[in-house]
């Protein structure tokens, strides 16, 4: 029971700990995905980034901003996603009785997702919103971004929460989230098992290093086709007021903007989506290989 107790904790610390550290060193892209999504009228994205670094720096413009409560919010939602996935998967294929195939990697990553977000929702929102109100701050009030002339309310995870309580909004767009997180941890697992699966079930490659790395890149685009809908969603309905729900947010975009709209800030998501999972998962099956646990099966 012991060794039981100990591979389950060591598999979603490795989970937790890689997913944090992955997004934190990724975060410069997480930042300009945010800040282009509220910006009005910020024409293309290089552009939008170049004004940013020659106006902030890249250090204060887009990778400060919520840099520790990402490492948080998104640690504890890679223990559901990653940690928790294989259990979820298992118990799924031993009880319908089938091999392991996408449809059953999809549910599995869908309902692993939805826990890791649902957990982490409150974090998350705040690493979001000060992302959205970043900009370059002078006697104390923001001077560029799309929050010009107010104080920064979300400047830390404590802060940022206690704001978000006093508001009333803790759990604010908590379903858009998890339908973001479901979707993207299916889309991801499908991508990142299902490569592997693949791969090694044809003898194309050993498990290692260089299969985890080329699984983590098709997880990546799977989680961004997946996921990229309910992310616009998501950040437009959680850094305006305007918004009664995350459904009246999609349906403005919907109205205003088209279907194509869905998918505002796809490449950047992919893009930010493709290194953090090249840094996330290959480095937990090596911490878990470390630990005794054994790469994911």
């Amino acid at each position: 029971m012991a060794t039981s107790y100990y591979d389950v904790a060591a598999g979603l610390g490795a989970a937790g700990f890689a997913g944090g550290l992955s997004v934190a060193i990724m975060n410069p892209l997480d930042t300009l995905k945010v800040r282009y999504q509220v910006a009005t009228a910020p024409g293309g994205m290089r552009s939008f980034a170049g004004q940013i670094l020659r106006r902030e720096g890249l250090w204060r413009g887009l990778w400060l901003p919520g840099v520790a409560t990402n490492f948080w919010g998104i640690g504890v939602s890679s223990v559901g996603r990653v940690g928790c996935y294989p259990y979820v998967r298992d118990g799924l294929l031993n009880a319908v009785g089938l091999e392991k195939n996408a449809g059953v990697m999809f549910v599995a990553g869908l309902l692993a997702g939805a826990v890791g977000y649902l957990v982490s929702s409150p974090v998350y929102q705040v690493k979001t919103l000060a992302q959205a109100e970043a900009g370059l701050l002078e006697n104390g009030v923001f001077a560029t971004g799309a929050s010009v002339g107010k104080a920064p309310r979300y400047a830390s995870l404590v802060q940022g929460l206690g704001t978000l309580k006093r508001d009333g909004h803790l759990w604010r767009g908590a379903g858009a989230l998890v339908v973001r997180g479901a979707l993207l941890s299916a889309g991801m697992q499908v991508g990142y098992d299902g490569f592997k699966t693949w791969a090694k079930r044809r003898g194309i490659l050993e498990d290692g290093p260089v299969l985890h790395g080329l699984a983590a890149c098709a997880g990546g685009v799977g989680a961004g086709i997946c996921a990229t809908p309910a992310d616009v969603v998501m950040t437009r309905y959680q850094a305006s007021s305007t918004y009664r729900s995350a459904v009246g947010a999609a349906a403005d975009i919907l109205r205003t903007d088209g279907v194509l709209a869905f998918y505002r800030g796809f490449t950047p998501f992919v893009v930010r989506l493709g290194p953090v999972f090249l840094i996330s998962l290959p480095l937990t099956e090596q911490i878990r290989r470390l630990a005794g646990l054994g790469y994911l099966t």
